[in-house]
C-alpha cells in the first residue's frame, strides 16, 4: 500500500509541475492563453496537463515510428516538434485553451519542457512517466545481450575519461560529487590510485585493461611506416586495426556484455557508440538500433538530454569568455562549433548513456561498461579543476545517483559497481604560446626540412560515430533525410571529425634552412612526420619502412637530436640505440633505459621516480609503431605544469604530474593489492577475476 501511495504521490507532483509550467507558458506568449471569459476555464487548466500527458504516451510512439529515418539522422529533433503538435491537438478539444498558431504551440511546449524537466530533475524524480518507463524496460528486454542461465552477480564498470585521483578528491571535498562521497563514507567502496603507464591516453589504456595487451599502441595518433600515412584511433578503421592487434589468447573483458561510448569494444556483444564497431553496414546491428529508438520513445529522456546540451552550450560560451579575461591562464579560443560538439559529448551523450545503462541493468546483462568523455574534453580547455569541469562532474554524479536507484528497483541481477578513469590530466602551458612556434615548425627550422604534422583529432569523434550509428540505410532516405544529414555533416566538418582525420592529416610547415647548412645544398634528407598527443610527440623520418636507430637519425639529420634536447620546451628525447637498448636524452644528461646507466643529469628525475618510468618509457620507445624519436614536454617545476604540444590548458599522453595517476573505486569486499594496480595489464587480470560467474547450485 505504501508503494502505491508513493507512485500516486509522484504522479500528483508531476501533474503540479506541468500545471505550473503551462501557466508560465500562457503568461509569456500572447498566442497561447486560457479564455477566462468561459465558465469553469480553471477546470480545463487543471485537466489539460493530464490530457497532454495521455496524448504524449499514446501518440508519441506512433509519430516517431512514422518519421523514424528522419528522427534518427537529425538526432531526434522531430521528437520536440511532436510535443508542440500534441499540445495543439489538446487545445482543439478544450475550448478554454487557445493556441492561435503552431509557432505559439512550439514555443509554449519548449518552455513547458524546459521548466518541467528542470524542476523534476531538481526534485530528484527518476522519471516523470514511470508507467511508460516500465513499458520501455519490458520492450527493451527483447533486445541486447541476455543474462546467462544461473548467472550470479553482475558487474558495472563506469569510466570517467581523464579524471585523476587528485582532481576527484578535490571535487569530492568541494561537494561536487555527493554520490561518490556517500559510497566512500558508507564503507561500501574504497578509493585507490592506479598506474596507467605510457602512453597515458585512452587507446593504450583501454587496450591494456580490456584485452590485457597494449603492445603496439604508441599513442592516440602515429605515422604508419608501411602505408606512409597518419593514423588516429578516432577513425573506425584504425580503431578496428588496434583491436585486432591487441586481441590475443586472453578472453576480452567485456565478452558477452555491453559497451557504451568507447574507442574499443572489449569484445562486447552489444557495442553502442563504440568507434571500433562501426562497420559501415547499415541494418546489421539491430540491438543498437533498438536502444536508440527506445531513447527517443522516452517522454523525458531525450528532452532532458537536449536541454542539458543547450544549457552546457550557453554556459560554455559564458565561462569561456570569462576564462579569456582571467590572468595566468593561456588564452585559448574555443570555436562555437567546437563548443557545440563538446556540449553534445558532455551532455547529450551522457544522458543517452545513462538511459542505455538503465536498459542493460533491467536486461540483466552480465557485464556493462560505459565511458564518459565529457570531462576530458572540457578539462582540456578549462583546466582539470576549473569550475566548468567541476560542473560536468557534478552532472555525472547526479546521473550516477539515479542509476543506482534504477538498479535497486529494476535490476534483473545484483550488480557490483566499479568506477575508474583511464588516465588523469595535468595543468599545461602550450608550446606555441610559450615559444611562438609549434613543435612542427621548430623541427622544420632545426632540420631544414619540410615537416608533415598530423592534424589534431577533433572533439567530434563520438558525435561522428553517433551520426553513423543513426543511419537507417540509404534505401530509406528521402529528400528531408538527406538534407538533414548534409546539414549535420557540415556542422561536424567545420572543425573536423575523428573519423576523417587520416584524410586530413597533413599540414605542411615551411622549412627554414639551418644556419650551418648552405641554402644551395640539395635536400637529400627524408621528410619528417610529427605526431603530437598532448605532451607526447613522435617524430618519424619518412620513407623508411622500419624504425630507425638513434645513430641513423644522427646520420640523416646531424644536430637535430641535441638541439631538441636543449630546447626549453622539451624535457627529453628518447630513441633506440643500434644495440637495441632505449635511451632518454636531456639537455645536460642521458639515461640508458635498459641498464639504468646515467651520464650527467638524469632526464627522468623531473617526472618522478625514474625506476618506475624507465621500463615504461623503454617499452614505448622500442614499440615498432613509435617514432624514431619520442619527445616529452618539459616539466615546469615552478608552475607545476607540463609543456603541451597542442593548444590545451590541461593535457595527458606522456609524463609529468597527475596525468599518469587515474583512480579506481571498487567494492569494499574486493581484495585489492598494489600489484593489481601496477599497470593496465594488471588491472585487466584484477577485473577479470571479479567478472560474474555462474551461480553454483545449492549443495555444491
Amino acid at each position: 500500500m505504501r508503494r502505491y501511495g508513493g507512485i500516486l504521490g509522484r504522479y500528483v507532483l508531476v501533474w503540479l509541475v506541468y500545471l505550473l509550467a503551462l501557466l508560465l507558458a500562457t503568461s509569456l506568449f500572447p498566442g497561447l492563453y486560457f479564455d477566462t471569459t468561459l465558465p469553469r476555464w480553471w477546470i480545463v487548466a487543471v485537466v489539460v496537463p493530464v490530457e497532454f500527458a495521455v496524448l504524449v504516451i499514446l501518440l508519441r510512439p506512433l509519430l516517431l515510428f512514422l518519421t523514424l529515418p528522419l528522427n534518427l539522422v537529425t538526432l531526434g529533433v522531430p521528437s520536440l516538434l511532436f510535443n508542440a503538435l500534441i499540445l495543439k491537438w489538446t487545445a482543439a478539444v478544450n475550448s478554454s485553451l487557445v493556441v492561435t498558431s503552431y509557432q505559439d504551440a512550439l514555443f509554449g511546449t519548449l518552455v513547458m519542457t524546459a521548466v518541467a524537466t528542470s524542476i523534476i530533475g531538481w526534485l530528484g524524480l527518476d522519471e516523470a512517466y514511470p508507467l511508460v518507463q516500465t513499458l520501455l524496460y519490458r520492450i527493451g528486454r527483447r533486445w541486447g545481450p541476455r543474462r546467462p542461465e544461473g548467472a550470479g552477480r553482475g558487474l558495472i564498470i563506469l569510466q570517467v575519461d581523464g579524471l585523476s585521483t587528485r582532481s576527484l578528491i578535490r571535487a569530492i571535498r568541494r561537494g561536487r560529487m555527493p554520490t561518490i562521497s556517500a559510497l566512500l563514507a558508507s564503507g561500501s567502496h574504497h578509493l585507490r590510485r592506479w598506474h596507467c603507464g605510457l602512453p597515458s591516453n585512452t587507446p593504450a589504456v583501454q587496450a591494456g585493461f580490456m584485452y590485457g595487451n597494449r603492445r603496439g599502441v604508441p599513442g592516440y595518433r602515429w605515422f604508419d611506416r608501411q602505408e606512409q600515412a597518419f593514423k588516429v584511433v578516432s577513425s573506425p578503421a584504425t580503431a578496428r586495426e588496434v583491436e585486432q592487434m591487441v586481441t590475443g589468447t586472453k578472453p576480452p573483458l567485456l565478452a558477452g556484455g555491453s559497451c557504451i561510448s568507447s574507442l574499443l569494444s572489449g569484445g562486447a556483444a552489444k557495442r553502442l557508440l563504440t568507434i571500433s564497431a562501426m562497420s559501415g553496414l547499415p541494418g546489421t546491428r539491430r540491438d543498437e538500433q533498438a536502444d536508440l529508438n527506445l531513447f527517443y520513445l522516452s517522454p523525458t529522456a531525450y528532452s532532458r538530454a537536449v536541454l542539458a546540451g543547450a544549457w552546457n552550450y550557453v554556459a560554455g560560451l559564458l565561462l569561456g569568455t570569462i576564462g579569456l579575461l582571467r590572468r595566468g591562464r593561456p588564452r585559448l579560443r574555443n570555436h562555437p562549433i567546437k563548443l557545440a560538439q563538446g556540449s553534445v559529448t558532455s551532455s547529450v551523450l551522457r544522458q543517452a548513456a545513462f538511459f542505455w545503462l538503465g536498459q542493460d541493468v533491467v536486461r540483466g546483462v552480465p557485464v556493462i561498461y560505459s565511458n564518459f568523455v565529457g570531462y576530458d574534453d572540457i578539462a582540456h580547455y578549462s583546466g582539470p579543476d576549473d569550475y566548468e569541469a567541476q560542473i560536468v562532474l557534478a552532472a555525472y554524479d547526479r546521473n550516477l545517483h539515479k542509476l543506482r536507484r534504477y538498479a535497486r528497483r529494476h535490476a534483473a541481477a545484483t550488480y557490483d559497481l566499479v568506477m575508474l578513469s583511464d588516465h588523469g590530466q595535468t595543468a599545461s602551458l602550450p608550446f606555441r604560446q610559450l615559444y611562438g612556434r609549434s613543435l612542427g615548425q621548430v623541427v622544420a627550422d632545426l632540420a631544414g626540412q619540410e615537416v608533415l604534422q598530423g592534424a589534431s583529432a577533433g572533439d567530434a569523434a563520438y558525435l561522428d560515430v553517433l551520426l553513423r550509428e543513426m543511419e537507417p540505410g540509404r534505401d530509406r532516405h528521402g529528400w528531408a533525410v538527406r538534407r538533414g544529414q548534409r546539414t549535420l555533416r557540415r556542422i561536424r566538418d567545420l572543425r573536423g571529425s575523428g573519423a576523417d582525420q587520416e584524410s586530413r592529416a597533413f599540414r605542411s610547415l615551411p622549412a627554414v634552412p639551418a644556419p650551418s647548412r648552405p641554402p644551395e645544398q640539395p635536400q637529400a634528407m627524408p621528410e619528417i612526420a610529427v605526431c603530437v598527443s598532448g605532451c607526447l610527440a613522435h617524430l618519424y623520418l619518412k620513407g623508411s619502412p622500419a624504425k630507425l636507430t638513434l645513430e641513423d637519425v644522427r646520420d640523416h639529420l646531424p644536430g637535430l637530436v641535441e638541439a631538441l634536447a636543449r630546447h626549453p620546451g622539451v624535457g627529453l628525447v628518447a630513441a633506440v640505440l643500434a644495440s637495441g637498448e632505449a635511451v632518454a636524452i636531456g639537455a645536460d644528461g642521458l639515461r640508458n633505459l635498459a641498464t639504468g646507466e646515467i651520464v650527467g643529469r638524469d632526464p627522468l628525475r623531473a617526472y618522478g621516480d625514474p625506476a618506475r618510468w624507465s621500463p615504461e618509457l623503454a617499452r614505448l620507445v622500442v614499440c615498432p609503431a613509435s617514432g624514431d624519436l619520442v619527445l616529452n614536454g618539459a616539466w615546469l617545476a615552478g608552475a607545476r605544469k607540463v609543456v603541451v604540444f597542442e593548444e590545451q590548458t590541461s593535457s595527458h599522453g606522456g609524463l609529468g604530474g597527475p596525468q599518469t595517476d587515474p583512480f579506481i573505486l571498487v567494492p569494499h569486499g574486493w581484495d585489492t593489492r598494489g600489484r593489481d594496480l601496477a599497470s593496465p595489464e594488471a588491472l585487466y587480470a584484477y577485473l577479470h577475476a571479479h567478472l560474474p560467474r555462474p551461480a553454483r547450485p545449492q549443495g555444491q
